[in-house]
């Protein structure tokens, strides 16, 4: 199979060739990269001929954080997204209790009471009345917290007297000491409860998130989640239905069960394939459980939660290394922070070598860890469209001084540290413009702040495309392959409808992608 397109504004991302207006697909390989005419020139009477005027053509965007079949599962779920108060989330709850039988599970997830007007959080009454009849648990957006009903609480069996999980929190009523119905970094308590998805069921899932993703130009995902999911993924391969590359990141419990299926680190396929281990050092910011040096600004008696505390962190590193592995650790606040890189420091003196760690999220940091960081040369896999609702927050919670250093993307690259981006979708939209308008302006979707949050840390466009792409490529081990487009490199390809370099930024969020490319197959074009 060949193909060619013409016409159009390639950024290649490759440093000796920036920019082309055409280039040739051979199979799953480019190969030619340059004017109309020397494409075409190379072009046989076989070649597909596409002539794309006024687009955009980049490497194969790539999501280097997310979590791919839970997406899928988000579909399926109440969506609280974008409410501005807490009884508008309560009236699409009321929709969906219609539809549901006396004794399922009722399911949401989006919720934000930063976004309400009172920024209260909600407890079990405010779902009891609603759903007298059901279990119900409602995720936050962030995903940390997890508000549930009186039934719930009951179907878990948790009481006054149930002491906090390790490295979580149930909230509970300091006059009655009974559950409030807040849960934080703790959703295993209530999910273990929750009847789980069949292989099937898993497998839609997948297909669903696929859709979304190929529709905005996403050609892979690094995906944090468990052996189940991966089943799912590998049956859909097996079957011929994976589309997208997955790059899969497991926790640590799976490894054994892992490796006796024969996935170990370095194996798989050039669609699906495993390295890094997930390891979580805390909460988020909008649950309060970001972890920190000092107290929060508007609470002086919290300062966050250590999902582990750095011994077991440590182990945990040590673990993943005797297995070949490299960690990504979830490190929001910037406690959490210091005690990942320290604690992968101490780790690398057992296992030295080469490694290509990261950090998930760095969305504040001391800048005296800037060195530690860049000196083992760990990646940090930032998700910049968090700016969007995340600037007024942190404002409030961590304080315009401590602020300077938050979701500060271009103090990392100054501090020569490679970045990557993500959307941590189904936190997120999985759509990477949204990112891509975030880095560059470090404005919210309605222009907010007018001059950018923190103006001095806005990215060029070329660099933002590089943290989709390049740095992705190299830390999923694929730079030889993917990242940019090179004769001699798999055929990845986003193709945009509009030229973003010819447009201004509050214009990137609306256009859309004209078609997808992955391993030279065109895998979504628009209609």
């Amino acid at each position: 199979m060949e193909l060619a397109i013409f016409s159009t504004r390639i950024f290649t991302g490759n440093p000796a060739q920036p920019w082309a207006e055409a280039l040739k697909i051979t199979d799953e390989r480019i190969t030619n990269v340059g004017s109309n005419a020397a494409v075409k020139d190379a072009c046989g009477n076989n070649t597909e001929k596409l002539e794309l005027p006024g687009m955009l053509v980049t490497p194969g965007l790539v999501d280097a954080h997310c979590h791919f079949v839970s997406l899928g599962r988000a579909f399926q779920m109440v969506n609280l997204r974008n409410a501005s108060s807490l009884a508008e989330v309560r009236e699409r709850i009321q929709k969906a209790v219609k539809s549901r039988k006396p004794g399922e599970w009722i399911i949401g997830r989006g919720w934000n009471h930063h976004q309400w007007r009172d920024r209260l959080e909600p407890t079990r009454q405010d779902l009891d009345d609603l759903t007298p009849d059901n279990p119900a648990m409602m995720v936050r957006a962030c995903g940390h917290s997890i508000w549930v009903n009186t039934g719930a609480l009951e179907r878990a069996a948790i009481t006054r007297d149930t002491p906090n999980p390790y490295g979580g929190q149930i909230d509970k009523d300091p006059a009655s000491g009974e559950p409030t119905g807040m849960l934080r970094e703790a959703r295993d308590l209530i999910e273990d409860h929750i009847p789980l998805p069949t292989l099937e069921d898993r497998k839609q899932m997948a297909l669903a998130a696929q859709e979304d993703a190929l529709r905005n130009g996403i050609t892979a995902v690094h995906t944090c989640e468990t052996l189940t999911e991966w089943e799912a993924l590998a049956a859909l391969e097996a079957e011929g239905k994976l589309k997208l590359r997955v790059y899969h990141l497991l926790p640590p419990d799976d490894l054994e069960k892992a490796a006796a299926r024969g996935i170990t680190a370095g194996n798989g396929s050039h669609r699906l394939w495993f390295n890094h281990v997930k390891l979580f050092a805390d909460g988020s910011l909008g649950s309060g459980t970001a972890l920190m040096h000092e107290p929060y600004t508007d609470d002086s008696a919290e300062c966050g939660i250590a999902c582990l505390e750095r011994e077991d962190l440590e182990d945990k590193i040590r673990l993943a290394y005797s297995r070949g592995c490299d960690v990504a650790i979830h490190a929001i606040g910037d406690l959490a922070l210091t005690n990942a890189l320290e604690s992968i420091a101490a780790a690398r003196k057992q296992y030295p070598g080469e490694h290509r760690d990261r950090i998930e999220h760095v969305q504040i940091y001391r800048p005296q860890d800037l060195a530690l960081f860049h000196d083992l040369g760990v990646v940090a896999s930032v998700q910049p469209v968090f700016l969007g609702t995340d600037w007024a927050p942190a404002d409030k919670r961590w304080g315009s001084e401590r602020c300077r250093n938050a979701y500060a993307w271009k103090s990392l690259l100054e501090a020569k540290l490679r970045v990557q981006f993500g959307s941590d979708t189904p936190v997120e939209s999985i759509n990477p413009l949204y990112g891509i308008h975030a880095a560059v302006t470090r404005q919210d979707p309605s222009g907010q702040p007018i001059d950018g949050w923190f103006p001095d840390q806005k990215l060029s466009l070329e660099e933002s495309l590089e943290g989709f792409s390049a740095v992705a490529a190299w830390n999923a081990r694929r730079e030889e392959q993917l990242g940019s487009i090179a004769p001699g490199k798999w055929a990845d390809l986003t193709v945009l409808e509009q030229d973003l370099f010819k447009l201004s930024p509050a214009e990137w969020r609306s256009v859309k992608t004209a078609m997808t490319v992955v391993h030279g197959e065109v895998v979504y074009r628009k209609g």
